[in-house]
C-alpha cells in the first residue's frame, strides 16, 4: 500500500501536466507607487498557475505567486535592513482572443499574506540599541496580467497587482499611504 500511494501521486501529476494546464513563472516584482512599499526592492518572485476549466473563450483556475523584496535604511545614527515575504494565492479568469490566440489577458482575485522581518540599531546619543522585529499584515489582492506565448509552451508576461492592507498595525494611520502596495512583474514562464 505504502508504494501504491506515490505511485498514485506521480500518476495523476503526470496526468496534469500533460494536459498543458499547468504552469510555472518566474517574474521581477517592481514596487509602484507612493505607499509603504515604494522603497522596497524587489528581488524575485515565483509562480504556479494550474487551470482547472477550459471554455470555448474563457479558462479558469488558481494561481499562487510568493515573492521577496528587501529595503535597507543606512543613516548615521540608524540602520536597518527589512525583509518581506509574501504569498498571494488567487483564483483568476484568462480570456481567449481568437484573433490574437498568442496573447493571454487574464483577471485574478484573491488575498496576500505579507510578513516583515527588520533588524537593525539605532544610536540615541547615550546608547546604541539593536533591534529584530518582525510584522505580519494581509490583504486582498487584484491582478491583471498579459502573458504572450513565444512557442506552444515558453512565454513572457507583465503583471500588475494592487494589495489592500485589511488592518494597519497599531498606531498607524489608516491611509492610503499605509494600506495599498502596487508591483509590477516582469516574466516568464513555462506550461506543463
Amino acid at each position: 500500500m505504502k508504494k501504491i500511494i506515490p505511485l498514485l501521486v506521480l500518476f495523476t501529476t503526470l496526468q496534469v501536466f500533460s494536459q498543458q494546464k499547468a504552469s510555472v513563472e518566474l517574474n521581477y516584482p517592481i514596487p509602484k507607487g507612493d505607499n509603504f512599499m515604494s522603497n522596497y526592492k524587489g528581488l524575485i518572485d515565483v509562480g504556479f498557475k494550474y487551470r482547472f476549466s477550459d471554455k470555448e473563450d474563457f479558462t479558469f483556475g488558481l494561481s499562487l505567486n510568493a515573492n521577496y523584496l528587501t529595503y535597507t535604511y543606512d543613516n548615521p545614527g540608524v540602520n536597518f535592513k527589512t525583509q518581506n515575504y509574501n504569498l498571494q494565492p488567487r483564483v483568476f479568469g484568462e480570456l481567449k482572443l481568437k484573433g490574437v490566440p498568442r496573447l493571454h489577458p487574464a483577471l485574478g482575485i484573491g488575498y496576500t499574506f505579507m510578513q516583515f522581518s527588520s533588524s537593525g540599531s539605532g544610536d540615541t546619543g547615550e546608547e546604541i540599541i539593536n533591534f529584530n522585529e518582525s510584522e505580519s499584515l494581509s490583504g486582498f489582492n487584484f491582478n491583471v496580467s498579459f502573458s504572450f506565448d513565444f512557442t506552444k509552451k515558453m512565454f513572457a508576461q507583465v503583471q500588475y497587482d494592487v494589495i489592500k492592507v485589511s488592518d494597519t498595525p497599531e498606531g498607524v494611520p489608516d491611509t492610503k499611504y499605509n494600506t495599498t502596495a502596487n508591483f509590477i512583474k516582469l516574466g516568464i514562464g513555462y506550461r506543463f
